[in-house]
């Protein structure tokens, strides 16, 4: 009997550990969930109704770090102080922002911009390339062009990226790489004086459409930033901006329609110092997440695939991260609250973690659970051993009513 009461009480404390507990503190609200490994703390910094936010990132300025992000207006988070949020770039009628768009220091001041695409409502047409200074003294931020580059319904760019390339006895060059369209790779060079338009350099077109998320790294072990998108990575020339580059096929997720719409993270996931390609179909449900590895001898075949899950629902979000801190990259996929196609609302949307056990093999743990994300990011490595996960839900008013944009980070110990 003493057995069986002293086994009742273990189990309810081992249960007690999986539970999160909610607190409000000063209009923020902090929740933490304690599993046998990790300790969650998560920072809600706004909801904003049904206003849609298609993508946020994190800025470094010469005060600190800030979460920004951007759907019909830019808004800014600090996340020193007391999270206000402040509205840099106010709603233009007619017009919204980009899924694509990223952070780099254009004009090299310390302080990093805002690089995204202005397109007209509601279908991402006739896009303009821009991007976003922040002025000391003032609430808006200035606005300058990059390109304009026009096209039809839905070609606004979905990926945006920041390169550099260096190229034997030139000066580093530097600019972004944009997806319009799903279909068609692009980079821009920032000239001298980055108020001025920049060079436009075509990488090349995918033979199939519907390809989308991005990575930059060193995929062909030359030391050259190469592309992943989609199913597809195009190898970086020597000379980016005179010579072409090579589009190479690593998978075919993409025969079901759906799973060229992935999201991509590079990384050497079983330590033997080349890079694979970690992928999840980003837009269905019931969509896998797994790893390819390429034959360098054998190039233009596909990849040798690792499945790591195939139960996930619209899995927009993947980073890479030291979760565990054991010196092995791990995974962090999250799942929307709806996704953008014809996908029903997910009551139980759920950030995960994949720890990495070796030799492609991975522990599930789930992390948060009833918040979703969209095109999560995670922090540079932090002072205090955290990692720090961020995002802003991309919501489907027009499909489903009652819902509530937020914009949270999270912090993982």
């Amino acid at each position: 009997m003493k057995i069986i009461f002293l086994t009742l009480i273990i189990t309810i404390l081992l249960g007690l550990q999986f539970t999160a507990i909610a607190e409000q503190s000063e209009g923020e609200m902090y929740m933490k969930s304690r599993s046998a490994q990790f300790n969650v703390q998560h920072i809600l910094l706004s909801q904003l109704g049904e206003e849609h936010l298609a993508h946020a990132v994190l800025r470094c300025d010469t005060k600190g770090d800030n979460i920004v992000a951007w759907g019909d207006r830019i808004l800014q988070w600090k996340l020193v102080g007391a999270n206000k949020m402040e509205e840099v770039i106010s709603p233009m009628n007619g017009l919204q922002y980009s899924n694509g768009g990223c952070v780099m220091d254009v004009d090299e001041d310390g302080n990093e911009e805002i690089v995204v695409a202005r397109c007209g409502k509601p279908s991402c047409d006739n896009p303009e390339l821009l991007w976003f200074k922040q002025v000391s003294g003032s609430k808006s931020w200035v606005e300058h062009p990059i390109a304009h580059l026009g096209g039809g319904n839905w070609s606004a760019p979905h990926d945006i990226l920041p390169i550099t390339m260096k190229i034997p006895g030139r000066n580093p060059l530097k600019g972004v790489v944009i997806l319009m369209s799903r279909h068609q790779l692009t980079w821009y060079e920032v000239p001298d004086d980055p108020t001025k338009s920049w060079k436009e350099h075509n990488i090349g077109t995918f033979p199939a459409p519907n390809q989308s998320g991005m990575v930059l790294g060193d995929i062909a072990g030359n030391g050259r930033p190469d592309v992943a998108c989609g199913m597809f990575w195009a190898e970086c020339p020597a000379d980016p901006t005179n010579q072409p580059w090579q589009i190479r096929r690593f998978g075919k997720w993409d025969d079901n329609g759906w799973g060229g719409m992935a999201k991509l993270q590079l990384g050497n996931m079983n330590v033997d110092g080349v890079n694979e390609i970690i992928a999840s179909e980003a837009e269905i449900e019931n969509a896998r997440l797994g790893i390819f590895k390429r034959d360098p001898n054998h190039p233009d075949a596909f990849w040798e695939y690792h499945e790591i899950d195939n139960s996930l629902y619209c899995p927009h979000s993947l980073v890479l991260t030291d979760v565990n801190n054991d010196g092995k990259l791990d995974i962090i996929a999250g799942e929307m609250t709806a996704g953008g196609w014809s996908f029903p609302l997910h009551e139980n949307p759920k950030i995960i973690a994949y720890l990495n056990l070796g030799d492609f093999h991975f522990q599930r743990v789930t992390l948060v659970e009833g918040w979703g994300v969209h095109e999560m990011g995670v922090a540079p490595e932090r002072r205090d051993g955290k990692v720090l996960i961020y995002a802003a839900d991309e919501i489907q008013p027009q499909k489903f009513s009652g819902m509530n944009t937020h914009v949270s980070y999270w912090t993982i110990k």
